[in-house]
């Protein structure tokens, strides 16, 4: 297996970075996130070694096999914070919604790409509306939408170019008015949040205006790992898994914001790269269905923490604290490494 260093180094860099600010803010957590990247790290070399087609072509055992997990949490999940989305072992929490991303993706681009499929359109919203409404009604809007931003880039490809702005356009336009309808309360006060966090500052907007205050009082070097006031008094909720990216803004400042953004521009710019390197089709898509999952996932997250975007339970790719959310990237990442040792250009 050959080791593209220009796709697994921001990773790494990332991940130390994350553990890090975790040491400093949530250092009772530290233990399971070490356990958690030394499993990863594990899945990732087995699935680097994994031949991407031979995943490819076991796509509908894959495919079943999810949605029966999707499933399991309704017979043995556990209830937290009005979900059911986790599975409980011990003191580990499994959330498989998290955790079937790259493999939906995987079923997406096969039917995508699968030669001479009549109806193509069809099977591919079956096949994302049977785990899109499981997932939504667990409820997990963060995790539908990623899985939908991946969907939809893999479906554009299927659309004659000029036909993609006019019926993007025009299915967002239908699909708006009727979304607020659909989402729960708790929901629809999010987005109301979003629009003023100040109406209900102690309540629906603390979260938001914490995290703002938190970004902004870091200034350019920041207050020094385990001197931010936000993070370490515990004024900034979720400050280990959805607010983490405030947790390192205020004790590592702009410098360390941007550090970040690069390393995941570095990142993004070789998934997109290698989509055009490779000569198949398939993993070509798969890497530009992994880049949108992947970017939408850091804008909506660094946007909710700056109060640019509404809050919703979507982590910060390798930083944000959480086993699923490694795993899940150590599978995609496995994959990733499986098309690129395969490249017939790898280096460039």
């Amino acid at each position: 297996m050959k080791i593209d260093w220009w796709l697994i180094l921001p990773c790494l860099l990332l991940l130390a970075l994350g553990l890090t600010v975790l040491r400093s803010v949530a250092p009772d957590q530290l233990s399971y996130q070490l356990l958690f990247t030394a499993v990863s790290i594990v899945i990732y070399l087995f699935v680097s070694a994994i031949d991407y087609q031979v995943l490819l072509s076991l796509h509908l055992p894959i495919y079943i096999g999810s949605l029966i997990f999707l499933l399991a949490p309704f017979v043995f999940g556990s209830h937290s914070r009005g979900a059911l989305r986790w599975l409980q072992f011990d003191q580990i929490s499994v959330q498989p919604s998290e955790l079937i991303k790259p493999f939906l993706l995987l079923t997406f681009v096969y039917l995508a790409t699968l030669p001479h499929l009549a109806h193509r359109h069809l099977w591919l919203i079956a096949a994302f509306l049977l785990p899109s409404v499981i997932i939504f009604f667990q409820p997990d809007l963060g995790t539908a939408l990623v899985i939908a931003v991946g969907w939809l880039t893999i479906f554009i490809s299927l659309i004659p170019p000029r036909w993609t702005i006019t019926g993007l356009v025009t299915g967002l336009l239908l699909l708006a008015p009727v979304t607020w309808f659909v989402l729960k309360p708790y929901q629809q006060d999010r987005l109301l949040t979003f629009v003023n966090p100040y109406s209900d500052p102690l309540n629906r907007g603390y979260h938001v205006i914490q995290s703002t205050i938190a970004v902004g009082s870091g200034q350019f070097w920041g207050r020094g790992l385990g001197h931010g006031t936000q993070s370490q008094l515990r004024f900034l909720p979720e400050r280990h898994t959805d607010f983490i990216f405030a947790s390192l803004s205020e004790e590592l400042g702009f410098f360390g914001s941007v550090l970040t953004l690069l390393l995941y521009l570095v990142f993004f710019r070789r998934i997109y790269h290698l989509s055009h390197l490779t000569a198949d089709p398939a993993s070509a898509l798969f890497c530009l269905g992994v880049l949108a999952m992947l970017t939408f996932q850091v804008f909506i997250n660094i946007g909710m923490n700056m109060g640019l975007a509404p809050v919703t339970g979507i982590t910060l790719p390798f930083l944000s604290y959480g086993g699923s959310s490694l795993v899940s990237l150590a599978v995609t990442l496995g994959l990733l490494t499986s098309i690129s040792s395969k490249s017939s250009k790898f280096w460039v």
